[in-house]
């Protein structure tokens, strides 16, 4: 009997080792196979040395004991046994069983059965490249634990005995690569081998020492030879292994043992496994988002085979795609990504991920690598949402020079928009300019600031109004606002209906902006849309209407109907128009955002629907992120309204015998004999600051200021009964944290704010 070249040391080594292949593993579901799949023997390719190829039909098998045909032999008599050769539909196969499994060590199981293949020197014959292949199957028994580990192993050796590595299948099905002697050099992808035949096969390049795996001609992964192995092939090797019981058998057909100089190429397959929405709450999961959260889109996948270069994740979320680059990954299962985003649409948003949309890793699975679908964010519990506040203070600064010695201004009227509560702001204090005047003007009750100078020589005037207000954020919930209907929106008190008349930018009844509105909405839309689906038609409708340009032609409805292009301002009179053209009271907002200086100024649009009070919708933003009109961009659900101040709102003041516009900025007038040289208007607006007490060594009080303003000055100050205070520092405003920590003694209790002074 021939000896067998795998020592009970070597085997010893087995069992400590292939457990590693466990890890691989993932439960599943085993289907029971009725007929045994035969795959013929491939021929050999030109250049290439065939050193073993049977499909067990020849040469001169027969059916019965594996042992003693063909140059087959086992160490152990006993398991002579439990390889047989045995007849299949359409040729024959070889089952290792487990019942007649020798016991080898204390520990395992093991029927080992060995081939020897003549001492072949790849290197020295000039084809480095020795390909190892069969296919396998192993097919648990009724009673197989899967807590009990069983392995099925192909193993090419050398003439000492000493095997360079094995592919293998584990009581999970899943199929791995290791080196034999290192123990965490296993390699695999995680797929299961459990339905049947599946071709295997290690590759061995003797020039760089490593060992590729495959699995059904897909690369499972690489790793480096056993580095006390020689460069001579001695035997391949049929192994079934296990710890009791064995009930599993394996089955082997079409083994082949060739040496070449080529490298197999690898085919690649990407499959998403699972991808869609995922819920940002503090356990978060797939499933949909909070409106006003973060929008974040997840991918979870498998790769078979090794792309051939790393490769990208489209992500696309209503009409924005955003790419994940660089995504270098070998064969594995269960791979991550996620990619977020902010979206400012609170209906049914379509989504979709792609991986590899270049097609640069030779995918050839382009059905899996792809999904897509639709989802609703969740909508806060009542109708509007105001959230993130943030305290914030600011200044207007307008600035007027006339030539010294011209003359005599005879009147100088300057007016100033004052914030005030509503939609989305809430206003704590307003400061006039100095010498200023409240005025409330018709014909909407709206108070503005007047500075009036008579017969004063010219020169510079400088005016300064500062205020400090809270800017919160805009959610809804668009079912609760569908819910209002337009018998209500008929019986309206006259604080709402007044925003319905025309005024001289927004005209509302002008047979223009009528047919616009009419090619926007259907023939019947009251008895198809709601109030709130008639204004986001509208909003959608200006959207698409317009193109941004700055500065525009004309800043009235009509004006930029006829041109089809608007700032910021046409496309709210527009949509302003729209809006109270079919009953539904709106205005526009003149404000600023966060910042100081002269570029940031901005027109917004708020309009009411019944129990919702005023809604702000931005079709300028709209159209920067949808020119098409499609998605319902900053419609009522609004996240960034905590960096924006409205100053005033309306498109008419009665003021001097004229009907003046929004005051975005100061607005002035004068007469008289002087020359004006120049002007210009600043609007400032920055975070108040919010001040924290931090834990600290006992006796000292650290203070933390954090979201701090960028200029101006910070007084930290002190109190001990809410109402006298005293300044303890101050500092100034540069944007970043500002710590204070001073000795905290057993005085009587001490409240602290801050303060900032433009």
């Amino acid at each position: 009997m021939t000896t067998n070249p795998l020592s009970n040391a070597v085997a010893d080594s087995q069992a400590r080792t292939f457990g590693l292949g466990m890890t691989l593993g993932r439960s599943f579901c085993r289907a029971l196979l009725t007929a045994l799949l035969l795959l013929a023997v491939a021929p050999a390719l030109p250049g290439q040395t065939v050193l073993y190829q049977t499909g067990f039909e020849a040469p001169g098998f027969v059916t019965g004991n594996l042992a003693g045909q063909g140059g087959w032999a086992s160490s152990v008599s006993a398991s002579q046994n439990a390889a047989r050769v045995i007849a299949a539909a359409g040729g024959q196969e070889v089952q290792i069983s487990g019942p007649s499994v020798a016991l080898c060590a204390p520990s395992y199981y093991d029927a080992t059965f060995y081939r020897s293949l003549g001492n072949y020197n790849p290197v020295a014959s000039g084809t480095p490249i020795v390909d190892v292949s069969a296919d396998l199957w192993q097919q648990q028994g009724p009673t197989t634990s899967r807590s009990s580990w069983q392995f099925a192993f192909l193993i090419l050796s050398d003439q000492n005995g000493t095997a360079y590595g094995c592919i293998g299948i584990d009581q999970y099905g899943a199929v791995f690569g290791q080196n034999w002697a290192a123990t965490n050099q296993v390699v695999g992808d995680g797929s299961s081998a459990t339905n049947g035949f599946h071709t295997v096969k290690m590759e061995l390049n003797f020039a760089a020492r490593t060992i590729t795996c495959f699995k059904d001609g897909f690369t499972i992964g690489t790793m480096s030879f056993n580095t006390t192995s020689s460069n001579q092939l001695g035997s391949v090797s049929l192994v079934l292994q296990g710890g009791s019981p064995i009930d599993s058998s394996l089955f082997v057909d079409n083994l082949s043992v060739t040496a070449g100089s080529t490298v197999s190429t690898s085919s690649c397959e990407l499959q998403i496994t699972g991808a869609g929405p995922w819920s940002n709450t503090d356990n978060g999961a797939p499933g949909p988002p909070q409106v006003g959260n973060v929008y974040e889109l997840y991918v979870t996948f498998n790769v078979r085979g090794q792309p051939t270069n790393a490769f990208r994740i489209k992500w696309t979320m209503a009409n924005v795609t955003n790419y994940f680059d660089n995504i270098n990954v070998g064969p594995g299962t269960g791979y991550v990504w996620y990619f977020t985003w902010w979206v400012s649409l609170d209906d049914p948003i379509p989504w979709s991920v792609t991986l590899d949309p270049d097609n640069v890793t030779g995918n050839t699975n382009l059905v899996s690598n792809t999904a897509s679908g639709t989802f609703t964010p969740v909508p806060p519990t009542n109708a509007v949402e105001l959230y993130s506040s943030r305290m914030m203070h600011g200044w207007e600064s307008n600035s007027l020079s006339f030539q010294p010695g011209s003359g005599t201004i005879g009147s100088l009227e300057i007016f100033f928009g004052v914030p005030t509560t509503h939609g989305a702001q809430q206003a704590f204090s307003v400061t006039p300019p100095a010498n200023a005047q409240s005025l409330v003007t018709a014909p909407y009750g709206l108070p503005l600031f007047e500075i009036a100078r008579t017969n004063v020589p010219a020169g510079t005037f400088q005016d300064q109004d500062s205020f400090v207000v809270q800017l919160s954020n805009m959610r809804v919930n668009p079912t609760l606002l569908r819910a209002a209907t337009w018998a209500e929106m008929t019986s309206l008190g006259t604080n709402w209906t007044q925003w319905l008349a025309p005024d001289p930018v927004c005209e509302s009844t002008n047979a223009e902006v009528l047919a616009f509105v009419q090619q926007s909405l259907p023939n019947n839309y009251q008895s198809v849309l709601t109030p709130y689906d008639t204004a986001r038609a509208l909003h959608l409708a200006v959207m698409k209407k317009l193109t941004y340009q700055s500065p525009p032609f004309h800043g009235d409805a009509v004006g930029v109907l006829q041109d089809g292009v608007a700032d910021c301002g046409g496309f709210s009179s527009l949509l302003t128009a729209c809006l109270r053209a079919v009953g539904i009271p709106a205005r526009t907002m003149c404000g600023f955002w966060q910042g100081t200086g002269q570029g940031q100024w901005h027109v917004r649009v708020e309009f009411h629907l019944p129990g919702a009070d005023w809604l702000v919708a931005d079709p300028t933003t709209g159209n920067a992120d949808d020119p098409t009109g499609t998605y319902a961009y900053d419609f009522a659900y609004v996240p960034d309204a905590i960096y924006y101040l409205a100053v005033d709102v309306g498109n008419s003041h009665l003021l001097l015998g004229g009907d003046w516009g929004g005051i975005q900025v100061p607005n002035w007038w004068w007469s008289g004999g002087a020359t004006y040289n120049s002007g210009g208007a600043v609007s400032y607006l920055q975070p108040n600051g919010v001040l924290a007490t931090t834990n600290s060594t006992p006796g000292t009080l650290a203070l933390c200021l954090s979201d701090t303003p960028a200029a101006g000055s910070i007084v930290l100050q002190t109190s001990t009964n809410l109402t006298a205070w005293s300044p303890v520092a101050t500092n100034a405003a540069n944007g970043n944290a500002i710590n204070y920590s001073f000795p905290n003694t057993n005085a009587p209790r001490r409240f602290y704010r801050v303060q900032v002074i433009p």
